[in-house]
C-alpha cells in the first residue's frame, strides 16, 4: 500500500472547516498539516481546493444498485457495497427488513461468508420482526411477533459478533429480557416501529435501549387519549439527553421544521443522518421490492421516494449518502460542517466505531473529496482509492 499526500484541501471535520495537506501512511492518517519531506514513492492527489471529509457512515441501509441484503447472495452484497461506495459511504450497516426467521439466519450466514469482500460493512442491523403491527410502516404485518426464548438463543449464538444493532418495540411481551440479553452481548438496542407511550419509551431508555430508529417515521408523537394529552416516543427521545436519534434526511420523509427541531433539541453530536436506502438507490428503477422479491414486498418509486403500492405509507428511500450531504445543506439549511458531522462523526460514535468519522491523525484513512457544489469527486477507504469521479476501483479482499 503506497503512501498518499492529499494537498490543497479544505478539511471538513469535527464541525470545523480549515485548510491542510493530509498525509496517509499504511491506511492511516498520519498528519493533517504535512510540511516535511515526502516519503519515497508517495502518491500525490491535488484536491485543488475541494473539500475533504471523513468517509460517510450510514447506519441504516437495506440495499442499493438494484440489490437488497435479503437477496443473500455474493452478487447482492458486492453490488450494494459498490453502489454506496461511489457515493461516499465508506462504512455502512447492512439492514434486514422483517422476514421469516430462516431468512434472517440465511442473511447472517451470507454476511459471514462474503462481508470480507466488502470493505465498507460493519455488522448487521435487524429492523424487525420484533416491532409493533400498529407502527409497521412498510413491514409485512404477518411476520411481526414478540421475541421467543428459542429465537433469542439462536440469535445470540449465530449472530455473535455479527449482529450490531436491533430495532424493536419495547412494549412487546418478553422485550425486557430480550433487550438485556442483547445488550449484555454488545448489541445496540434501538427503539423503532413502536406504539409505546412516553412512559414506556423512557423506561426502555433506562433498560438497554439507547437510540431511536428513523425518528418521526413509525414513532408516535403527542396524542389525546380519553381527553388527556399524552406524549409519545418522539417526546421521550427529546426528554432523555442520553438518547441518540437518526433522521432520514432525503428531503421527503420530513419537513424542514421537523429536521431543525430534532437537531436543535438532540444536538449535532447525537443525530445521525441515514438513508434507509432500498434496492433502487443509485438506479433509475420505477418499481422494486422491500426485502425479498415476492409480490407482497412490492413497492413503487414515485416523487423521489419509495411507497407502498396503495400509497398509504413511504417504504424507505432511494437516497445515498451523497443525497444526505446535499439535502442537509441545501434543503434543510444545516451548515456544511454540521451536515458532515451528522454523516460521519455522529453515526460513528453512536455505533462505537473507533477510528472512524474524523480527519485526525491515527484515524482510518476513509475519506471523501467533494467540490463546492457538493458533488463527490473521489472516495478513499483504508488509504486506497475506492472511487474516482463515479468509477469504482477493485478493493475486494485479496486484491
Amino acid at each position: 500500500m503506497s503512501d498518499i499526500l492529499i494537498k490543497n484541501t479544505r478539511i471538513v471535520s469535527e464541525r470545523k472547516i480549515y485548510g491542510g495537506d493530509i498525509l496517509i501512511r499504511n491506511g492511516v492518517i498520519e498528519s493533517t498539516d504535512f510540511r516535511g519531506e515526502l516519503p519515497r514513492g508517495c502518491e500525490i492527489i491535488d484536491a485543488g481546493g475541494d473539500y475533504v471529509s471523513a468517509g460517510f457512515v450510514d447506519i441504516h441501509v437495506h440495499g442499493g444498485g438494484g440489490y437488497d441484503f435479503m437477496d443473500c447472495t455474493k452478487e447482492a452484497f458486492c453490488g450494494i457495497s459498490e453502489a454506496h461506495l461511489r457515493c461516499g459511504t465508506t462504512t455502512l450497516l447492512p439492514t434486514a427488513v422483517s422476514a421469516r426467521f430462516d431468512s434472517i439466519l440465511k442473511l447472517i450466514d451470507t454476511y459471514k461468508r462474503f462481508s470480507g469482500l466488502c470493505p465498507n460493512f460493519c455488522g448487521i442491523h435487524l429492523e424487525g420482526p420484533y416491532i409493533s403491527p400498529n407502527q409497521k410502516g412498510a413491514h409485512n404485518a404477518a411476520l411481526l411477533h414478540s421475541p421467543t426464548e428459542e429465537e433469542t438463543e439462536i440469535l445470540l449464538s449465530e449472530g455473535k459478533k455479527v449482529i450490531k444493532r436491533i430495532t424493536a418495540a419495547p412494549e412487546l411481551d418478553g422485550m425486557a429480557d430480550f433487550a438485556k440479553k442483547m445488550c449484555d452481548c454488545g448489541v445496540m438496542m434501538s427503539l423503532g416501529h413502536s406504539d409505546a407511550d412516553c412512559e414506556t419509551a423512557l423506561w426502555a431508555f433506562k433498560n438497554g435501549f439507547s437510540h431511536v430508529t428513523h425518528l418521526y417515521s413509525a414513532t408516535p408523537s403527542v396524542r389525546k387519549i380519553d381527553q388527556t394529552v399524552r406524549a409519545g416516543v418522539i417526546e421521550a427521545a427529546y426528554l432523555d439527553d442520553s438518547v441518540t436519534v437518526e433522521l432520514i434526511a432525503d428531503g421527503k420523509h420530513m419537513a424542514v421544521g421537523a429536521f431543525q427541531l430534532a437537531v436543535k433539541i438532540k444536538g449535532v453530536e447525537n443525530t445521525a443522518l441515514v438513508t434507509d436506502a432500498l434496492r433502487p438507490a443509485g438506479t433509475n428503477a420505477k418499481e422494486s421490492w422491500l426485502g425479498e422479491k415476492i409480490p407482497e414486498n412490492r413497492v413503487i418509486i414515485e416523487d423521489g421516494v419509495a411507497k407502498l403500492p396503495d400509497r398509504s405509507s413511504f417504504a424507505g428511500s432511494i437516497a445515498t449518502a451523497s443525497t444526505l450531504l446535499e439535502k442537509g445543506v441545501k434543503h434543510y439549511g444545516a451548515t456544511l460542517a454540521d451536515t458532515v458531522a451528522m454523516i460521519t462523526e455522529a453515526p460513528a460514535r453512536i455505533m462505537g466505531l473507533k477510528n472512524k468519522g474524523k480527519i485526525r491523525p491515527g484515524f482510518d484513512a476513509d475519506m471523501v473529496i467533494f467540490d463546492k457544489e457538493l458533488k463527490i469527486r473521489k472516495v478513499l477507504t483504508g488509504g486506497r482509492l475506492a472511487a474516482d469521479n463515479d468509477r469504482i476501483s477493485n478493493l475486494r479482499a485479496g486484491i
